[in-house]
């Protein structure tokens, strides 16, 4: 599959061992950014955390990522839930990969990188601790490949990552939709009309 130029300006980012966050409209295709770099970390017989806000989003990458690397090569660890947790592809909450950091932060020695699919928690006035503890006390050599398709901020968040891991932080942004929004109406008869026509009703 050929990449766009901003999914092969991120993988290249992230294949160099760099911190990236990647801001792209949903459908754009940044989960094949997360594949590439699991791919290639895996290969290097290192492991990656992918990290999700959801546990229903947790178990639906869990399911994606086996058709893509393997029954065998990924785990799924929640709160409730522990399949394969020692795969080197483990899919969790951010909160668990916080606890991790604190509780046993040797078990993250052959992590290489960490993937945090929607990133833009990391404002949330309630749960965004758990992105912003993640990224302070992981273990140095852990990379952060960041994803949203919302972060009016991106460049705000990347300087302070940046000061808090002590490098630099690449920034990616895409603004094209593979998949153009339009505005319609449904009736209560179960009509679709388009943006104009509800006016002249």
């Amino acid at each position: 599959m050929e990449l766009d130029s901003f999914q092969q300006k991120a993988v290249t980012a992230v294949l160099a061992g760099k911190n990236v966050l990647v801001a792209a409209p949903t459908g754009t295709g940044k989960t094949v950014i997360a594949e590439r770099l699991i791919e290639v970390v895996i290969e290097r017989g290192k492991a990656a955390v992918y990290t999700s806000p959801l546990k229903a989003l947790s178990n639906q990458k869990f399911v994606d990522f086996r058709k893509v690397f393997g029954d065998d090569m990924v785990g799924l660890v929640t709160g409730d839930i522990s399949i394969n947790p020692y795969a080197p592809l483990l899919i969790m909450t951010t909160e668990i990969f916080r606890n991790r950091c604190f509780s046993e932060p040797e078990g993250l020695d052959d992590v290489a990188c960490v993937v945090f699919d929607e990133i833009h928690y990391l404002d949330d006035p309630e749960r965004g601790t758990a992105w912003e503890e993640s990224i302070i006390f992981a273990p140095p050599h852990v990379k952060f490949l960041g994803l949203s398709a919302t972060v009016p901020n991106i460049q705000e968040i990347a300087d302070w990552m940046g000061e808090v891991r002590g490098e630099k932080v690449e920034v990616v942004v895409e603004t094209n939709r593979a998949v153009p929004l339009a505005i319609n109406w449904l009736t209560t008869e179960g009509s679709i009309l388009d943006e104009d026509e509800p006016r002249n009703i």
